[in-house]
């Protein structure tokens, strides 16, 4: 379904972009030390949606998650995910992040690829190649071309999580192609009770977040795949999993 929304001032969406403002904080209810909440915009799509980073934590948290929900804008099952996530219990070590989507135009439109036509998840600047404009895998005008991607280029140099995990569809599983760390892979396959599987994009992905990711911070970056839909039951066993193995 397309989105009718009012936007804000364009002015507003590039400073609210721009300054990375803290927008809410407060205390979360939790057994043991309170865990804290702040909502941070890291920037803004291009048609000036905000792109919105949940940060959630408790005092002396050591490790860093950063779970995205979507960067297709048709598949949803992460945003379940990451709604979930958003008020479960934390262990007391994870320090987590949560956007739900990298491509909130996408998302608003109910469709693959960002405003301009471009797939996200083959816009980064690692194994970059141009494709034929016009279809759902077009790569951009070139690599990090857009708003979106460079958001979220900035956010993970900033943040610098020790692990990520992102959520897509339909494919059924947790990938293992290019991973760099397979126990990671296969502690998630068990905790989800997906598969663990390969996902090479027909003879080699290109310009993919977590080949960028993988490549080029000290983290690890595992996609987890649903199936065409997802039960309640599987939204909640992927949000605890991730939690644990964090």
């Amino acid at each position: 379904m397309r989105s009718n929304r009012t936007h804000r001032p364009p002015l507003l969406l590039a400073l609210a972009g721009l300054l990375a403002v803290a927008v809410v904080q407060a205390p979360v209810a939790h057994a043991g030390a309170a865990a804290l909440r702040e909502a941070r915009v890291i920037g803004t799509s291009a048609q000036g949606r905000p792109i919105v980073a949940v940060h959630r934590w408790r005092p002396g948290a050591t490790r860093t998650v950063l779970v995205i929900g979507n960067m297709h804008g048709d598949e949803r099952a992460g945003l379940r995910v990451v709604h979930r996530l958003a008020t479960r219990p934390l262990p007391t070590d994870v320090d987590l992040w949560l956007i739900r989507s990298v491509n909130p135009d996408g998302t608003a439109a109910g469709r693959r690829t960002n405003a301009r036509g471009v797939d996200l998840n083959r816009n980064f600047p690692r194994r970059w190649v141009p494709s034929l404009r016009g279809t759902a895998t077009w790569s951009g005008p070139s690599a990090a071309s857009e708003p979106e991607t460079q958001a979220v280029l900035r956010f993970v140099k900033a943040i610098r999580p020790r692990t990520t995990v992102v959520l897509h569809q339909p494919l059924f599983g947790v990938d293992s192609y290019r991973a760099k760390s397979m126990p990671l892979v296969r502690a998630l396959s068990q905790g989800t009770g997906l598969p663990v599987r390969s996902f090479g994009c027909r003879g080699g992905c290109h310009g993919t977040f977590t080949d960028w990711h993988n490549d080029r911070t000290p983290g690890r970056a595992v996609t987890i795949e649903f199936g065409r839909s997802a039960s309640d039951p599987r939204i909640g066993r992927v949000a605890r999993a991730v939690l644990r193995v964090a």
